[in-house]
């Protein structure tokens, strides 16, 4: 294990930093710490464990962003961010078991970190975004939003090493034979000829099917699915015994093409062939918010999910506008376990053990001159402190504030009105974060939007607009339904919260304010509704522009979540409310001077 730990002793001072600070800040917006003025700086006091003093500067949404090298604790205490939480801990609530819990996500988290650290020294923002799109994926620091964003609780170190995207291995997937019988499908054939191709070249295609022939008697009663490799040692395996017994569930070994996970982890690009079908597999690992395994429904919805949406995508003249690409996905399939399923107060993760998506992949679909991006990239800054966003600006030509400007304004065009249209139009929300949001550029400037990742993702309005009178029966089936002023709040948090709050500081340093940033923003929300006035009662309803939207509270959410034993997901608190930058710099200078200086309300 000595390659994972070189990385540990050179970054963990810094790594510890960065996350303390990342702590504060966050906590301080969700408004489950008070900070206070402290001279020329900001302090948080911690009762018996002492005061902490930095430096701190806040963004539009009232978040302190901490300066990580101003940080100086308590007489006594140590820069380590366990510490800082074990003293955090009466504040938030937290019994000493949540703690101990907690304490396995933000260690593994600081190792991930260090090793990110180390996979990103000495390579510049300039050099970073010409890499290959995977290579990019696996150097961001993943969930802006989660405290302890790497937890990947259930991987050992062999395992982290092999499965984990800072590392940037690839690896083989492992193939099953199900007894088509035991199955439950949806969309195409879930084995179907050109998924099978795209997995697995003509020998490793002949190499499984006979292996499948020597192990069944009757190949054409079973179908094959890929299996993630640590997922059937550490549950599939084990926990499908009567299956395997049954004959109804046959491991067949590794086969196929090298694959590397996204930093969503389940979704896994082919290296080998990168025009082939992404594959989206359960993991039973707690990372975030929840373990990673996949609610069957949504396997067996997704193709009908996406399908409906890439038709929207080709006849719906806005969509077509902005060149909207869906990536379909055209199979999915569950194995059902014979008991757990019968659980349906057992906790969550025996209920989402196996399946697979297979979804159409992107490289195939874009022009030599485009190259595609996680929103996500636009929130990462190299070691020198300079944002990938400003590399991505230089190399488009946009060298000065009225030309970034310009790129910032067709970045809108083309991620937030498909956003804000699908809700308006059709009553259909996407929870629109940095990982399934994929913007491309076409000569370095943003030209259009691909969507992906529809499972439990997507929600619906709690009423039937004409518009989206087709919707499939099996995603209304197993869709969310929520009222106007809750759907609005996925693109709210989900977008501008969890995405656009980290962008534009960073677009500051590339010389557009923060202010800028967001009227550049409503000044393109603005014409679009200008398109659309038969839309202006949906458009109140789906308001953007409100003064106060709601404040999520995620992460003392996860803190006091029993998420071991609980049968759903944690749910965010949403007790609290914010300001709305949208709305604040549209006003007069004196109203969004008084806005900025207002006591913040909690409700």
């Amino acid at each position: 294990m000595e390659p994972l730990d070189t990385c540990l002793a050179p970054h963990w001072e810094a790594a510890n930093r960065e996350l303390i600070a990342k702590m504060i800040g966050e906590l301080a917006y969700e408004q489950v710490i008070v900070l206070t003025n402290d001279g020329d700086g900001q302090r948080l006091d911690l009762g018996e464990s002492g005061a902490w003093r930095f430096q701190a500067s806040s963004n539009l949404w009232r978040q302190p962003r901490v300066d990580p090298a101003s940080l100086v604790p308590p007489a006594g205490a140590s820069l380590e961010a366990a510490d800082f939480l074990l003293a955090l801990a009466p504040e938030l609530g937290m019994s000493d078991a949540q703690v101990a819990e907690h304490l396995e996500d933000l260690f593994a988290t600081l190792r991930a970190d260090c090793r990110l650290r180390e996979a990103r020294r000495g390579l510049s923002a300039d050099v970073a975004i010409l890499l290959p799109e995977p290579q990019r994926q696996r150097l961001l620091d993943g969930h802006p939003k989660f405290l302890f964003n790497k937890g990947r609780r259930g991987w050992g170190l062999e395992a982290l090493a092999r499965f984990a995207p800072e590392h940037g291995n690839t690896f083989r997937l492992g193939w099953v034979a199900i007894d088509v019988n035991a199955l439950a499908c949806g969309g195409g054939p879930v084995d179907a000829a050109p998924l099978l191709d795209s997995a697995l070249d003509e020998d490793e295609k002949t190499r499984l099917h006979r292996a499948l022939a020597e192990r069944v008697t009757d190949p054409g009663a079973y179908r094959l699915l890929p299996v993630h490799p640590w997922q059937w040692q550490q549950w599939l395996g084990p926990l499908h015994a009567a299956d395997i017994a049954h004959r109804r569930l046959v491991y067949l070994g590794e086969f196929g093409d090298a694959y590397v996970p996204q930093q969503s982890l389940r979704t896994l690009t082919n290296v080998s062939r990168p025009s082939a079908y992404d594959i989206k597999l359960p993991l039973t690992i707690m990372n975030t918010s929840c373990y990673r395994g996949i609610p069957g429904r949504f396997l067996l919805a997704g193709p009908a999910a996406s399908a409906w949406l890439k038709a929207r995508a080709r006849d719906d003249d806005e969509f077509a506008r902005v060149h909207l690409e869906v990536l379909a996905e055209p199979a999915g399939a569950v194995l059902p376990h014979a008991q757990y399923s019968r659980l349906p107060q057992s906790p969550y993760r025996y209920r989402e053990l196996f399946g697979v998506i297979w979804r159409e992949a992107l490289a195939p679909r874009l022009a030599a001159n485009e190259q595609a991006l996680l929103m996500a990239e636009l929130m990462q800054v190299d070691e020198d402190g300079r944002p990938w966003l400003a590399a991505y600006l230089t190399a488009a030509g946009a060298h000065d504030t009225q030309t970034a400007q310009a790129w910032l304004t067709r970045m809108f065009e083309v991620t937030l009105v498909p956003l804000w249209h699908l809700m308006c139009r059709y009553g259909v929300s996407l929870i629109a974060h940095g990982q399934n949001l994929t913007l491309i550029l076409r000569d370095g400037w943003p030209h259009r939007l691909a969507l992906k990742d529809f499972q439990g993702d997507l929600r619906l309005a709690d009423e039937d607009f004409p518009e989206a009178h087709d919707l499939p029966v099996e995603l209304k089936d197993v869709t969310v339904r929520l009222p106007p002023d809750k759907l609005i709040h996925d693109l709210q948090t989900g977008h501008f919260v969890t995405t656009l709050r980290f962008i534009a500081p960073l677009a500051g340093i590339c010389g557009v304010s923060e202010a800028c940033f967001y009227r550049l923003c409503g000044d393109v929300l603005t014409a679009y509704r200008g398109r659309h006035p038969e839309l202006a009662e949906r458009f109140d309803r789906f308001e953007l522009f409100a003064p106060r939207i709601l404040r999520l509270t995620l992460n003392r959410a996860k803190f006091l979540h029993a998420t071991d034993a609980a049968a759903d997901r944690m749910l965010a608190e949403m007790e609290l409310r914010v300001d709305n930058p949208l709305h604040f710099v549209r006003q007069p200078a004196d109203a969004a001077g008084i806005a900025k200086t207002q006591e913040v309300s909690n409700v």
